[in-house]
């Protein structure tokens, strides 16, 4: 398995992602979504499974499904070209149809991953998310309906963020029944609004991440209160823990690969 880039630039500003720091601000004019023609895509996609016998592939871009119109030419292009790889996308429940859906089923797509988030209203519009719990309820029952499995990252610890929201998070995943769950505690990376020049300055960044980090606090929820919901939501959901979460509490089941 490994990993392609379809685009760069993501019209989103959610305020605890750093990906404008890498790619900049959207602008339509100045800085726009970039996108690879199906054509060149694929063609990358199939010269690296030959070279490498792929069993898998996934697209690692911030909003893989920007365009609906995007989404629909490179699926029928892969159906056209009988390439049948499986394969998985991040993609934004705002730009989701079931239309769109049905033909990456059709090319052979067998997981969505989705930023929920979290299932209070109150904190999406926060995080300037730009969806609603009633469009991710839509989308993960849409997809079910087509056989395609389901991802959900969430995240705790946005400012302002209490234990009625986290609750709220809970029942949504509940509601959503995720093949695949997973829970972060916000890491305020450089380049995001969270970030403090000169609170987290020093932060060594190579040893801390949203998966796990003994700093970040808010007004409401203190770096411990965030750990232990981060621990009890694992724990309520370990059949379907992202394999992140595996390996912190296993570290022993990481393969070594011999050079």
């Amino acid at each position: 398995m490994t990993s392609f880039q379809s685009c760069r630039v993501c019209p989103l500003q959610c305020v605890f992602c750093a990906e404008r720091i890498v790619t900049g601000v959207f602008n339509r004019r100045t800085n726009p979504v970039r996108i690879v023609t199906p054509t060149r895509l694929l063609e990358e996609v199939e010269a690296v499974a030959r070279r490498y016998h792929l069993d898998h592939f996934k697209f690692v871009d911030a909003t893989w499904n920007t365009s609906v119109e995007k989404v629909i030419a490179f699926c029928q292009e892969k159906i056209a070209r009988g390439f049948t790889l499986p394969w998985e996308a991040n993609v934004h429940a705002a730009f989701t149809s079931r239309e769109m859906l049905r033909w990456m089923k059709e090319a052979n797509c067998v997981q969505i991953n989705m930023g929920c988030e979290s299932g209070s209203p109150r904190i999406l519009r926060k995080m300037r998310k730009g969806i609603s719990v009633e469009q991710i309820i839509q989308v993960f029952d849409w997809a079910r309906e087509l056989g395609i499995e389901r991802r959900g990252y969430f995240i705790m610890g946005i400012p302002d963020e209490t234990v009625d929201d986290i609750k709220l998070t809970e029942a949504l995943v509940e509601r959503l029944d995720p093949q695949v769950f997973g829970i972060t505690i916000v890491c305020p990376y450089p380049g995001t609004d969270l970030y403090d020049p000169t609170v987290h300055k020093a932060i060594d960044w190579s040893k801390t991440d949203e998966y796990a980090n003994d700093f970040w606090a808010t007004p409401t929820l203190s770096n411990a209160d965030m750990k232990s919901w981060q621990k009890h939501l694992t724990e309520k959901f370990r059949h379907r823990l992202a394999w992140h979460h595996r390996v912190l509490e296993h570290p022993e089941t990481i393969p070594i690969v011999q050079p």
